[in-house]
């Protein structure tokens, strides 16, 4: 693996755990996808078998709180056991597609961000409690239940009612892991 290793450096990046000339060992793979695990926003499981790797990798993807994917496949099939299985158990969503995935993680591209937050600034009437944490969100990008709950004072049932009051109203959107941003 030494090539593909050189090529991600010039490309990109390398990240281990082990120093260089480790042997290859089998005992190694999960430590490294534990950190594969722990960097992605989401873990997509295309093919595996009921023991493969990729399995560790989306347990220790959902412990870490990150959306897990797989894409199903024939039943029977030894390389679709696995995604199947994690579909199943409710441990991984079913995608079919990049546009699932897309429309799921809410990665779609956003039209005119100016116009809209001018119209919500408009026509909207807010609460005190509102208002708290739409201005903490406007500063903040992304936040938790628990973040926000800190941040505004105020406690995390009372702030999860007002974010689903802000939900409904269409100005945040809830984000996999419970965060929460400005539409």
């Amino acid at each position: 693996h030494r090539t593909t290793a050189e090529k991600m450096i010039t490309q990109g990046g390398l990240l281990t755990d082990f120093i260089s000339e480790t042997k290859f060992k089998p005992e190694n793979f999960p430590k490294r996808n534990r950190i594969v695990a722990g960097m992605c926003d989401a873990l997509i499981v295309v093919e595996a078998s009921i023991k493969g790797g990729a399995l560790i990798t989306a347990n220790i993807a959902n412990t870490y709180n990150r959306d897990v994917f797989a894409v199903p496949g024939r039943i029977g099939d030894y390389y679709s056991e696995g995604c199947n299985n994690l579909i199943k158990s409710n441990k991984a969503a079913l995608v079919c597609s990049a546009k699932d995935i897309i429309y799921i993680m809410g990665w779609e591209e956003k039209k005119d961000k100016k116009s809209e937050n001018v119209q919500k600034k408009l026509f909207i009437e807010l609460s005190e409690n509102e208002k708290l944490i739409v201005d903490l969100l406007n500063g903040s990008g992304s936040l938790s239940v628990d973040i926000i709950s800190l941040k505004v004072d105020l406690p995390s049932s009372k702030v999860a009612a007002v974010l689903l009051n802000l939900e409904f109203m269409g100005i945040i959107k809830c984000l996999p892991g419970k965060m929460y941003r400005l539409l």
